[in-house]
């Protein structure tokens, strides 16, 4: 091990923009050279919208959206945010709670002053925070979000308050109640639209949000914003949806984030969810399918355990897919291990199906690479003759894509490895790769980043474990692709995610597909679930 064991800052990745500008960082590269979607001739100069909600939150939500057609100048001050990410028994597990609704929801802004050891920092850079320039046809972004009044679904308060107030209904009903609601009107939207509508913006009022967000149910608790997403989105002809809530309008929800950080959030978000492309990776290798498969439980009100597998696919223009597997029971005395693996016949058919559809949804082009990250090990038959789904996905690719297909297999797990500086006040740069030998590494994609001259985290960033099973790939060439696909999370605009978008989003998939229906089949776009 002590031949192979170095360490190298890998260099960070760029990524496309339109006018074939390339960039790292996604503001700057919209703000020179646009969206993607202008090279790729797929660009939308006009996003239609609808709005649910009362009469005010729609007046409120419209008001707000106004303040984005204009250029809203940043205060430069960096918004901190815990990052934590574990991966626990194969499944994403955000340590702070971040929500399901990303950055309309999130409540862990924190102040823009730090303690690293013993020392406070107030930290003000305009690079990390920039003046959002004005959503509109003539800036960067060249376009504009439309509302047809007669598109918006309206809900009166009379209604909501008499649902809140029922003292001899229990709040589980209540939910159901206020997602009748809400699900009445968004299917007399998109039945009714007089314009074809993109996305639709879905308000919540506080009243609702703060004696229903959260209700125990048994041992567990049900979460009004997953479980309204995923009744409308089981709608059979579904547009994607923004959850928003009241006091994010109001400007009365506690954040310390611009309302220019949440304009460029919001644009790139709804602009993706409309079908456009803010930007693409920069690889080589574009006929590469990335797939990410990772496990979520399902627990009812007696907290019965059942597993089920997320896959998630993307091509390199970050057009995704969404797979949720047939549920299964991990019995992990019998096995002796606590994170879930598959069977050969559940690995085979599961990705089969992704590659099928995937193939259909890149414009038919076969790939000619497919590369898996797992969060959990592989397993083959000589470790276990049922769940061998090493074969099980070999098998799968190559029945639908030839013996001359590429297959890499790459496990994604937290390192309990730290790396530090030997000088200076922030921790070890994002892409510090220590090679433990030829196929392992510890890779941080998160640290200190040069361009900005900060870290915008609050505790030590981890690292993840990077694991090639099997494949003709290098280990620097997966990583890089790692911290690559960490760009790619179209919920914001930030720099960087700490996880690559093959698999960040399995948490939110499975927290809002245990809530749908038992008789529909999810949406298999990504963008439903953001």
């Amino acid at each position: 091990m002590s031949d192979f064991l170095k360490v190298e800052l890998l260099e960070e990745p760029k990524i496309e923009f339109g006018n074939d500008f390339l960039c790292d960082d996604p503001k700057m590269g919209i703000a020179v050279g646009g969206f993607y979607s202008l090279t790729s001739n797929s660009h939308r100069s006009e996003i239609h919208y609808s709005i649910i909600g009362t009469n005010n939150n729609i007046q409120d939500a419209l008001d707000w959206l106004k303040k984005f057609e204009e250029k809203i100048e940043a205060t430069g001050l960096v918004e901190l945010v815990d990052e934590s990410v574990e991966i626990v028994d194969g499944e994403i597990e955000d340590t702070v709670g971040t929500s399901d609704e990303g950055v309309l929801f999130s409540e862990n802004f924190t102040n823009p002053k730090y303690a690293i050891g013993e020392r406070e920092y107030t930290t003000q850079n305009k690079k990390f925070n920039p003046d959002f320039p004005g959503l509109n046809d003539t800036s960067c972004f060249k376009c504009k979000f439309i509302n047809d009044s007669a598109n918006n679904g309206k809900i009166t308060e009379r209604k909501i308050k008499a649902i809140l107030d029922e003292k001899e209904v229990k709040d589980l009903e209540k939910i159901e109640s206020i997602i009748n609601l809400y699900y009445e009107e968004y299917d007399s939207v998109i039945e009714n639209q007089i314009t074809k509508l993109d996305v639709c913006f879905i308000v919540i009022p506080d009243s609702v949000f703060k004696a229903l967000g959260s209700v125990p149910w048994g041992k567990s608790f049900i979460n009004l914003r997953r479980k309204l997403k995923a009744a409308l989105i089981a709608h059979p002809k579904a547009i994607p949806v923004q959850l928003i809530l009241e006091s994010t309008l109001k400007g009365t929800k506690k954040s310390r984030q611009d309302l220019s950080m949440t304009a460029w959030n919001f644009t790139v978000a709804n602009y993706y969810k409309s079908g456009c492309i803010p930007w693409s990776l920069n690889v080589e290798d574009k006929d590469t399918c990335f797939i990410g498969i990772s496990f979520h439980k399902v627990i009812d009100s007696d907290n019965n355990l059942m597993r089920s597998s997320i896959a998630q696919a993307f091509n390199y223009e970050g057009r995704g897919l969404i797979f949720v597997g047939k549920q299964f029971e991990w019995n992990k005395k019998e096995t002796r291990v606590s994170s879930p693996h598959l069977s050969y016949e559940y690995a085979k058919d599961l990705i089969e199906s992704v590659i099928k559809t995937y193939q259909s949804f890149n414009n038919n082009k076969m790939p000619t690479r497919v590369v898996i990250h797992k969060t959990t090990d592989f397993w083959n038959t000589t470790r276990h003759q049922i769940y061998c789904e090493v074969e099980g996905f070999q098998d799968g690719i190559r029945n639908v894509l030839g013996d001359e297909v590429e297959i890499d297999l790459v496990t994604i797990k937290s390192s309990n490895v730290k790396l530090f500086r030997e000088v200076g006040i922030y921790p070890v740069p994002r892409g510090t790769l220590l090679e433990i030998d030829e196929t392992t590494g510890v890779l941080y994609t998160t640290g200190y980043i040069p361009y900005y001259e900060l870290y915008p985290g609050v505790h030590m960033p981890k690292a993840l474990h990077v694991d090639i099973y099997e494949g003709d790939s290098t280990l620097r060439k997966i990583c890089n692709e790692i911290l690559a696909l960490s760009k790619m999370n179209f919920n914001n605009c930030n720099y960087y995610d700490g996880l690559p978008i093959t698999i960040r989003f399995a948490r939110k998939v499975g927290e809002i597909v245990q809530y749908f229906p038992l008789d529909k089949t999810p949406p298999n776009r990504y963008y439903y679930y953001m």
